[in-house]
């Protein structure tokens, strides 16, 4: 191996120089020994490579660290400048300052963002910092940022348009509207809402912007997400149709490699140029061009070649779950590969007669059975590649994988061949209706296969242990908004709003196996029941017991000894004040008291004829009641206090754990960071 592929070496050292820099020194010794291998067979010139590749790849991750940790990001700040947008993500935009290089991601309170890649805009709104996950299972906004060089965020206010932008954002506004006119054409003749066109448009295009989200949900459950990912797969079929088509027209195979090249390229750049595509264009490149050169090209090596290339251009993409799924999928694919080659065939018409005089029948048979092993162990390998590294990064993983894999690996080709011959005819357009009806019944073919396959039973696992039955998370959301989830089956407190609900609170449960068994709502408004709606929704059969409800409960049994009741407490002051009517959660486990006193204030419960006895409080919003004084915090006996909101609580800012001399119990703020709450063992502040 390491003579076929002498890139090898310096390409796992550069890897483990990187994983040095941000998980561990320890690996250092691993990037040590790739450096020293290739000197054992007599290659002092790739260790010096190693060497240099390894040592610059550290280099630049430690000094972007520090640089990175040096800005300062003032919450709340003014930011008023010009640049262009340099790329666009989701709902928002990634704006670059000129003469800067980092970025700035721009959102707005409306739902469309004005600004468009390839003009030049003066811009000016709020500064924000991206914070970390509330809870385990959402999106690490705080990673996000560091791995794409983006420093705050920007709530848009006003803008102006300058002009044409710099050389970037032109770039990617042409491959943009490649793209966008690509897909026009894939969709004309069908509704705008047309599913199979859809799904046609994402796996040709990887445009996934107007796919729906129950689309999405089948093809990730059933462990199909990576046919919306313009891959391997996808240019090497771009690759063969090309060279197919230049064939017919009788060109030569050489000229024909040649003129591949570009148009592969041009494929690339119209499908938005993922680190995926990127890769495998490096790939195609090389291996044409040994081709051309009529030299032999290892796959390991022209993949580590791939490797160093990417993350010669920007090491942090080794830390990002796409550029991981890729290469060490691929290479599983690479090994399998070889593995088939050197084996002779499971079926042989005769083993005495060599396969060059087989007539065509036999030959048929022979590349039938080779087809179809190769399918099986291609599916089942990266399968397994696949399952430690999603489990890592999303915590789930497929069972019936691949099987469906298998049947989309046989509509995959032909959908990918009809809609680039249509494109490629878009001119005749009788042959781009044909094509696309074509396209989009083997879309929609493939929309039934995964929505069968995540249909299944125990089709989408977690990776993880379920929660605990007898704890309690605690969620902290915009504002003064916040959650409780209570045992598992769990008792729902205070969902919080629609979108709370659907991109915080459910990701949450989702993540830790938690199933409902109710809801509680301690307010009647309007964003507080379409939450209670979405969670319903989500989870039928649930009971609701909040606000509003018909049927409401005073306490609920959870397990033997695991209880929670509705504190009495005694009538609000005649203030008017929303909080003074939150009621008092009581929950016991295993002989240990929470007390969920919510947005309940301080001056009604301590008009209460006796104070309940707690060992762990859980406050929610105070904007009259002092916290740090109350005489009643003391009364409770609590040893720990946890805060969901900034207002009133006295732990100074940037300290985790604080204690109050006047209460001599311990604060948590769960402001940014999820708490759990176990009874018998206190608490334990999980961050991510």
């Amino acid at each position: 191996m390491m003579t076929s592929a002498p890139l090898l070496a310096p390409a796992l050292a550069m890897l483990c120089a990187c994983a040095a820099v941000d998980v561990s020194p320890w690996l250092w010794a691993f990037c040590a020994c790739w450096v020293l291998l290739p000197c054992l067979f007599r290659m002092p010139a790739m260790s010096l490579l190693a060497v240099a590749l390894a040592v610059w790849a550290g280099g630049c991750l430690l000094d972007y660290g520090r640089q990175y940790g040096s800005l300062a990001v003032e919450e709340g700040g003014r930011f008023a400048a010009e640049g262009s947008v340099d790329a666009i993500s989701g709902r928002s935009v990634l704006f670059r300052p000129h003469g800067a290089k980092w970025l700035y991601t721009v959102s707005s309170l409306e739902k469309e963002l004005p600004l468009e890649p390839g003009k030049r805009y003066r811009l000016e709104g709020e500064v924000y910092s991206l914070k970390p996950p509330c809870g385990p299972g959402l999106f690490d906004r705080e990673r996000w940022g560091y791995l794409h060089r983006v420093v705050a965020g920007v709530r848009l206010e006003r803008f102006s348009e300058l002009g044409p932008g710099d050389w970037r954002s032109r770039f990617l506004a042409a491959s943009l509207n490649l793209r966008e006119e690509a897909a026009g054409l894939l969709k004309q003749g069908a509704p705008p809402d047309d599913e199979a066109r859809q799904v046609m448009v994402s796996a040709v295009l990887g445009d996934k912007t107007t796919a729906r989200p129950e689309t999405m949900v089948s093809f990730m459950e059933s462990g199909c997400m990576h046919v919306f990912a313009v891959s391997g797969m996808h240019v090497g079929l771009a690759a063969m149709l090309i060279l197919g088509l230049l064939r017919l027209l009788l060109i030569r195979p050489p000229v024909a490699r040649l003129a591949c090249i570009p148009l592969l390229a041009l494929y690339v750049f119209v499908t938005g140029m993922s680190v995926s595509a990127l890769r495998a264009l490096i790939m195609a490149v090389v291996w044409l061009l040994a081709s051309v050169l009529r030299r032999k090209g290892h796959p390991a090596n022209i993949l580590a070649l791939a490797f160093i290339v990417l993350c010669f251009v920007d090491p942090l993409q080794v830390f990002q779950p796409g550029f991981q799924l890729s290469f060490c999928v691929f290479a599983v694919i690479v090994c399998i590969v070889a593995y088939m080659n050197r084996e002779k065939p499971l079926w042989r018409p005769d083993p005495f007669i060599p396969p060059r005089i087989y007539n065509a029948r036999e030959r048929g048979l022979v590349w039938l059975e080779k087809a179809c092993r190769g399918t099986l162990l291609v599916s089942v390998g990266a399968w397994l590649m696949s399952i430690p590294l999603t489990a890592w990064h999303f915590g789930t993983w497929n069972l019936y994988a691949p099987f469906t894999n298998i049947c989309l690996a046989l509509l995959v080709p032909f959908l990918m061949g009809i809609s680039l011959f249509g494109l490629m005819f878009a001119w005749c357009p009788w042959a781009l209706s044909v094509c696309n009806a074509a396209a989009a019944w083997l879309a929609g073919s493939m929309l039934g296969v995964t929505q069968f396959a995540a249909a299944l039973p125990c089709s989408y696992l977690p990776a993880r242990l379920p929660a605990q039955e007898n704890g309690a998370v605690v969620v902290p959301m915009q504002k003064n908004a916040w959650s409780v989830v209570i045992s598992n089956p769990a008792l729902v407190v205070d969902t919080g709003t629609e979108n709370t609900v659907r991109y915080t609170l459910l990701p949450i449960l989702k993540y830790l196996h938690i199933q409902p068994s109710g809801v509680m709502t301690t307010r009647n408004g309007k964003p507080e029941r379409a939450g209670v709606e979405v969670l319903l929704q989500e989870y039928p059969g649930i009971q609701n017991w909040g606000r509003g409800a018909q049927h409401s409960a005073k306490e609920w049994v959870l397990r033997p000894g695991n209880r929670v009741s509705t504190a009495d407490l005694p009538e609000p002051l005649p203030t008017g004040v929303h909080q003074d009517r939150s009621p008092v959660l009581a929950w016991t486990c295993r002989g240990r008291r929470v007390l969920l006193v919510g947005n309940a204030g301080f001056s009604t419960l301590a008009r209460a004829e006796e104070t309940e006895r707690a060992d762990v409080l859980i406050i929610g919003h105070h904007p009259r009641d002092p916290v740090s004084s109350a005489a009643w915090i003391r009364e409770t006996g609590a040893r720990t206090v946890i805060f969901t909101t900034e207002w009133g609580c006295p732990v100074p800012e940037g300290v985790a754990v604080y204690r109050l001399p006047e209460t001599g119990a311990l604060y948590l703020k769960a402001e940014e960071d999820g708490v759990t709450v176990t009874p018998w063992k206190g608490t334990e502040r999980r961050t991510r």
